[in-house]
């Protein structure tokens, strides 16, 4: 028994559609300068995904009351500082975008629960 054609399209399209939804899995590649942030002893605090002029960025805070934040490149080279309670406050930290929270420890002093986007604390 023959499909008719416009059957065989929309059975074709179908499996197309599913094969391409199940394949799309955001992959993910820790990379080496995210790896030396969290290193740097902010595996005890949190780590944030921004954009500073369209490159990626870390910022990083340590996981106690008024500590600034460091802001690193995606070579996990620091770049600024955005200490809001002592200062210094660098130009770049409010030209932060999109940030996401991608990492914090368990029992942060934020309340928040934990994260850890791509299991850098699975190692």
């Amino acid at each position: 028994m023959n499909m008719p054609w416009n059957s065989k399209i929309l059975a074709i399209s179908a499996i197309t559609i599913l094969v391409v939804l199940f394949s799309c899995k955001e992959k993910v590649e820790i990379t080496d300068g995210l790896r030396k942030v969290y290193t740097q002893s902010f595996m005890v605090g949190e780590i944030d995904e921004c954009r500073y002029q369209g490159e990626l960025v870390y910022i990083a805070d340590p996981n106690a009351y008024d500590a600034g934040s460091g802001v690193f490149d995606k070579e996990g080279n620091p770049i600024g500082t955005c200490n809001y309670a002592w200062g210094p406050i660098d130009s770049l930290c409010s030209q932060l975008k999109d940030c996401k929270v991608i990492y914090r420890v368990k029992d942060h002093i934020s309340g928040e629960p934990p994260v850890d986007k791509y299991g850098l604390g699975k190692k």
